[in-house]
């Protein structure tokens, strides 16, 4: 089967590669919007040759590519809401590098929200958009510090030693939010755990949030949604960056962006990042530290290759991962003590490879091209106390398509897939101990698939509908099955509905979804064969623009649900030494609402109001339960003021009541309450802006809340009540941070 899908996709990339028409000139070039001293690449900007209906618009990263065929007046006019529109003359001009100003007198109300440093973009999916402008409002040392002023995203702590996180769409856990790296899913599986630390904040040009169902074109696993990280390019960044961080605890950061444009068809960009250890702290005396000791090093190199006679492009990059995080009693040393029954800690060693491949060719104006490529090498060896869990992954996933017009707007994607993995996972116990789970974990996927998806405008353009289905066959549970629908519909420039509507299928892992509980006392029970997590999801959006005199900003409503007809939970109340997982007997669902308001003032102030209600239920036994660890209510604030010289910007977050597993078969001692307490976050930072360089500095968990007692028995850790998995708030208080950078445009 691998071998046969592997020459399917070898003739797939000779026939791509191969195709050589004698084309005529083109013109190719990057469209960006200025926005104070920065620019911005824009995403969907419209080019047309003047008294011509023959356009083209940009990419995400703002390049475009339109032929010169048959066109006698080579001016070409350039717009995008909210910017002046530019008609340039390219009769003797290959490349075009245009930077649009922000049109202050235009009545449409999208003005002032494509100006801001988040926006919603106009894709058929409600697509939320984080730019560079709005990460340096927050340390975002990584891609997990990048959320603190989005409402849509939580960022969730899944182990408290090693301070692992994951990031939360639709109140669901991490693993069903598929995260993407310049549109290829080099997060999954193994390195996700880790994977979403990884990545530098000064390595992101911009985040994209896609909510609910989206395009079959990346798989069936966008359950909850889709965050695509755009890394930065030689178009969109400095040319040469270096920043420093440091916070309270001592934990430092350096990180350095450097771009060289080679010829004028190469370009290359290389990012350096290292993280160094904190000091040992343990302000709540519970013997543990507070926050692990974490040694980082990460090296990333893209590189871009145009062949305007082709009219192709490639992308090539790689990186190279390698972290040591070490946690657990204030003297436990990974170097003496791993795996010892004296003292008790966690420690976990990365070393990871992963690359991808871009290569895109426009056949004309109304025909293209691609196929994307990544591979991934991923290896963890790990301790949880006298537990050793050593895991490998290899993952390799291949996506081409052909884009052509069949009528007149009426936009058809047509391609195959194949995606391989496999993981080999390792537990072995150094002591004696009653857990029963130790083995070795063999999973393998191969996956070929076949999809087809068509967009089409309607009622004058107000509307566009995009469907898809896709097919995939799996080796192990046959064939998959994903259908999607997504309907955008703009009656009015202020206003725009928006719904979606598909399937999903996704195959758990134990270990890896639950690694928390390795530290645990408890055993893992997996009582039988675990199927796939089938889902439906669906969902609608209402979006409205306004404008009052020097206020602007937008009104936004969306509510989505998501079934489980299998759900994979961990029981925690079968047996107070045991975590059970089986098939869930009976449904499970989430229903999510979100309101929020975004209000600019002068276009110096930024004020953001949300609140969300997360219910998240299950069945067993005909019986619906609250699933643990979510608050149903939360409110979300933040503001920012930004001159040409400085900015402050801060941001609230309210957390409600949470419930919690039972306890009550522990000792007295050692039991915890049914319900959580609510808390609140507070956050803030100032920037300091020079020529070429600034300044900035923060506290973050200015309220000092912290959640008492985070770990069950911390003074008996190989006893049968310790547990560290009991995490539903913040475990280190007020945190302050400086940092610099400094930037050559």
């Amino acid at each position: 089967m691998i071998s046969a899908n592997i020459k399917i996709l070898f003739v797939l990339i000779l026939v791509l590669c191969s195709i050589n028409d004698s084309f005529g000139q083109s013109l190719t070039g990057v469209v960006k919007g200025q926005s104070g001293k920065k620019t911005e690449p824009l995403d969907g900007a419209v080019l047309k040759w003047i008294n011509t209906s023959k356009g083209t618009a940009t990419e995400e990263d703002g390049t475009f590519e339109i032929t010169k065929d048959g066109i006698s007046d080579l001016r070409i006019i350039v717009s995008y809401i909210g910017y002046e529109k530019d008609t340039i003359d390219v009769s003797e001009k290959d490349y075009l590098d245009v930077v649009l100003n922000p049109n202050a007198s235009t009545e449409t109300i999208e003005v002032e929200d494509k100006q801001s440093s988040t926006f919603i973009s106009n894709d058929n999916a409600k697509t939320e958009v984080i730019t560079s402008q709005e990460l340096v409002k927050d340390a975002c040392c990584d891609l997990s510090g990048c959320f603190g002023k989005n409402s849509s995203v939580e960022v969730a702590v899944t182990d408290i030693i090693t301070d692992s996180k994951e990031l939360k769409l639709l109140g669901l856990e991490g693993v069903y939010t598929q995260i993407l790296v310049d549109n290829m899913p080099l997060m999954n599986g193994l390195n996700v755990k880790y994977g979403v630390s990884s990545i530098p904040g000064t390595s992101i040009d911009r985040i994209t949030i896609s909510k609910g169902s989206n395009s079959v074109l990346q798989g069936y696993e966008s359950i909850s949604g889709i965050m695509n990280v755009l890394l930065k390019s030689y178009d969109n960044s400095d040319q040469f960056l270096f920043n420093g961080f440091m916070n309270s605890m001592l934990e430092k950061q350096l990180n350095m962006n450097l771009t060289n444009q080679i010829s004028k068809s190469v370009n290359t960009i290389l990012t350096l990042n290292t993280a160094q250890e904190s000091m040992r702290l343990d302000e709540n005396n519970d013997g543990f530290l507070d926050n692990p000791l974490i040694t980082r090093y990460m090296l990333f190199n893209k590189w871009n290759f145009n062949d305007d006679k082709n009219r192709s492009q490639i992308n090539l990059a790689g990186r190279y991962w390698n972290e040591e995080r070490v946690g657990g009693q204030t003297g436990y040393n990974s170097d003496i003590n791993a795996g010892s029954d004296l003292i008790y800690g966690q420690s976990a060693k990365i070393n990871s490879l992963d690359g991808y491949f871009n290569y895109s060719k426009t056949i004309d104006p109304t025909k293209g091209l691609k196929l994307y490529m990544n591979a991934n090498y991923y290896d963890q060896n790990s301790y949880y106390g006298i537990t050793k869990y050593d895991a490998s992954q290899t993952n390799f996933v291949a996506t081409g398509f052909y884009e052509f017009e069949a009528f007149d707007q009426v936009i058809f994607k047509t391609g195959a897939s194949y995606k391989y993995l496999s993981i080999n996972e390792n537990i072995t116990y150094l002591d004696s101990t009653s857990k029963t789970y130790s083995g070795n974990y063999l999973t393998t996927e191969s996956i070929p698939g076949i999809f087809a998806e068509k967009s089409m405008a309607l009622f004058n353009d107000k509307a566009t509908l995009m469907t898809g289905v896709r097919f995939d066959l799996h080796n192990e549970y046959g064939l998959v099955f994903t259908p999607r629908v997504l309907l955008r519909y703009q009656p009015a420039d202020e206003l725009v509905f928006r719904f979606s509507a598909g399937t999903g299928f996704r195959t758990a892992d134990v270990f890896i979804d639950n690694s928390n509980l390795l530290a645990s006392s408890r055993n893992i029970i997996i009582a039988e064969e675990l199927d796939p997590e089938r889902i439906i999801n669906y969902g609608t959006d209402i979006l409205y623009y306004f404008n009052f005199g020097e206020f602007a900003g937008s009104l936004n409503l969306d509510f989505y649900r998501t079934f489980f007809s299998n759900k994979i939970i961990p029981d925690y109340n079968v047996n107070p030494s045991e975590v059970v997982f089986v098939n869930l007997n009976g449904s499970a669902f989430s229903n999510v609402f979100q309101s929020e308001a975004n209000i600019n003032f002068m276009r110096y102030l930024d004020v953001k109001l949300a609140y969300k209600l997360i219910d998240l239920q299950y069945e067993n036994n005909g019986t619906f339960y609250q699933q643990p660890f979510n608050s149903t209510h939360r409110f979300f604030s933040s503001f920012s003021y930004t001159t040409d010289s400085w900015s402050v910007s801060s941001g609230l977050q309210w957390f409600g009541i949470q419930q919690l597993p039972s306890t009550a078969s522990n000792p007295i001692q050692y039991q915890r309450p049914t319900e959580s307490e609510s808390y609140t976050m507070i956050n803030a930072q100032f920037n300091k802006f020079f020529d070429f360089f600034e300044v900035y500095a923060g506290v973050e968990n200015i309220l000092n809340f912290t959640q008492e007692f985070p770990i069950i028995a911390p003074e008996d850790p190989f006893g049968p009540y310790f547990d560290t998995s009991y995490i539903w708030g913040p475990t280190s208080g007020t945190e302050f941070y400086f940092g610099f950078r400094y930037s050559i445009r």
